[in-house]
C-alpha cells in the first residue's frame, strides 16, 4: 500500500511539472489574459501554491450565547474537526482541483496527533511535508452561537515550531506562498526564504511593524486582529495607511459587513458581502478567502474577479459548520456569483 501510495504522488508531482514546463514554454507571455477566459483549462496550468502554517484540530461547539464572566453555558453539540488556517486554505485549494502543497507545525504525538493526521489524510490534503514529533497536538475549542459568530480558545499554539528544516520547504520559484503568522520567527524566516527563491508571497495577519511586507507582497487580514469591527470608514482609513508606508496589496475582511480593499494601483474602498442563505459559523470563512484569491491570482485572473471568487467562497463557507465540513465547488462559487448580479457589479 505504501509504495502503491508513492507511485500515485510520484505521478502527480510529475505532471505538475510537466504541467509547469508547458506553461513556461508555451503560455507564459501571454498566459493571464487568454487563460482567465478558459477557467477549467487555466487550472491545469497553474503553478504550485505552497501553504505554510496552522494545523491543528477543531473542537467546534454550538452554544445559545456565552455566558457571563463566572457563568454557565450548556453545549448542545460538538464536533471534533480538521482546522487551522493552512489546513482550512489547503481543504478549499484541494476542492476546486488547485496544484499546491502543504506544509505546517509539528503534528505532536499520542491520541491527538494521530486523530490529526487521520483526518488531514481523509480530506485528500498532502502529507510528505508533515511529522508526528514529540510536541502538544494544536487543539483549539471553538464556542459558536446562533448569529454565527465564534469565541476561540487554544492550547498548543504558542509553543508551535514547523514540521521540518526551513530549507528543506519545497519553494517553487514563480509560485505562489502563503503563510499565516502563528508559527511567529519561523513564518517569517521562511517568506525571507520562498521570496530569495523567486515565490510570490500572500501573507496572513501579519502585523508587526518589522514583518516582511513589500510592494509585491498580498496581504489579508480581518477585524479580529486589525482595524475596527463594523466601522467601514476606520477600516479604509487603516488600509490606505498600510497601502501608502508599505505599498502592498492588502485585504480587510470585515465578517458580514464585507471588506475593504486596494493597492497602489487599485482604490482602497469597500466591497459589499454576498448573501448567505443561513450563517451557521464563521470560523475559517476568512481562511477560505485566501484560498479564493490564490485559486484566482494563480490563474492570471484580474484582482476584481479574485476578489468577487473569495468573497462568495468565504460566504458560502459560512453555512456550515466549522471551517472544514464544506467547501463550495468552483461551479457553485461562480453560480453564486451570476446569482446575485448587483452585488457583483459593485466589485467591477
Amino acid at each position: 500500500m505504501m509504495a502503491s501510495g508513492l507511485l500515485v504522488e510520484f505521478k502527480l508531482r510529475s505532471l505538475a511539472a510537466l504541467q509547469s514546463v508547458v506553461y513556461f514554454l508555451c503560455f507564459k507571455p501571454r498566459a493571464a489574459p487568454l487563460l482567465s477566459r478558459f477557467p477549467r483549462v487555466a487550472v491545469l496550468f497553474a503553478l504550485m501554491i505552497l501553504v505554510f502554517g496552522t494545523l491543528c484540530l477543531d473542537r467546534v461547539r454550538r452554544i445559545a450565547s456565552m455566558p457571563q464572566l463566572g457563568g454557565y453555558a450548556e453545549v448542545y453539540d460538538e464536533e471534533v474537526l480538521l482546522g487551522g488556517e493552512a489546513a482550512n486554505t489547503s481543504n478549499a485549494l484541494n476542492q476546486w482541483n488547485a496544484n499546491f502543497s502543504l506544509a505546517g507545525n509539528v503534528l505532536g504525538e499520542g491520541e491527538h496527533a494521530d486523530l490529526l493526521l487521520k483526518k488531514i489524510v481523509e480530506k485528500g490534503l498532502p502529507t510528505h511535508q508533515l511529522k508526528l514529533r514529540p510536541g502538544v497536538t494544536p487543539l483549539c475549542d471553538i464556542y459558536v452561537t446562533p448569529d454565527g459568530d465564534r469565541t476561540m480558545f487554544g492550547v498548543g499554539f504558542d509553543a508551535m515550531s514547523a514540521t521540518n528544516e526551513l530549507e528543506s520547504v519545497p519553494y517553487e520559484a514563480d509560485g505562489w506562498f502563503t503563510v499565516d503568522m502563528n508559527l511567529g520567527d519561523a513564518g517569517r524566516t521562511a517568506v525571507l526564504q520562498a521570496r530569495a527563491a523567486g515565490m510570490k508571497i500572500y501573507l496572513m495577519d501579519f502585523l508587526r511593524p518589522n514583518d516582511p511586507i513589500d510592494e509585491n507582497t498580498y496581504w489579508q487580514s480581518s477585524t479580529d486582529w486589525a482595524g475596527v469591527r463594523g466601522n467601514t470608514q476606520k477600516n479604509v482609513a487603516f488600509v490606505q495607511k498600510l497601502v501608502a508606508e508599505r505599498g502592498c496589496f492588502a485585504v480587510l475582511s470585515d465578517g458580514p459587513n464585507g471588506l475593504v480593499s486596494g493597492s497602489p494601483e487599485l482604490k482602497v474602498r469597500h466591497y459589499p458581502p454576498y448573501p448567505t442563505v443561513s450563517y451557521v459559523d464563521s470560523t475559517g470563512a476568512g481562511d477560505v478567502f485566501r484560498g479564493g484569491m490564490l485559486f484566482g491570482l494563480d490563474q492570471g485572473w484580474p484582482i476584481q474577479k479574485c476578489l468577487q471568487f473569495a468573497s462568495a467562497a468565504g460566504c458560502l463557507k459560512c453555512q456550515f459548520l466549522g471551517a472544514t465540513m464544506f467547501s463550495a465547488s468552483v461551479q457553485e462559487i461562480e453560480e453564486h456569483i451570476e446569482n446575485n448580479v448587483e452585488v457583483s457589479k459593485r466589485y467591477m
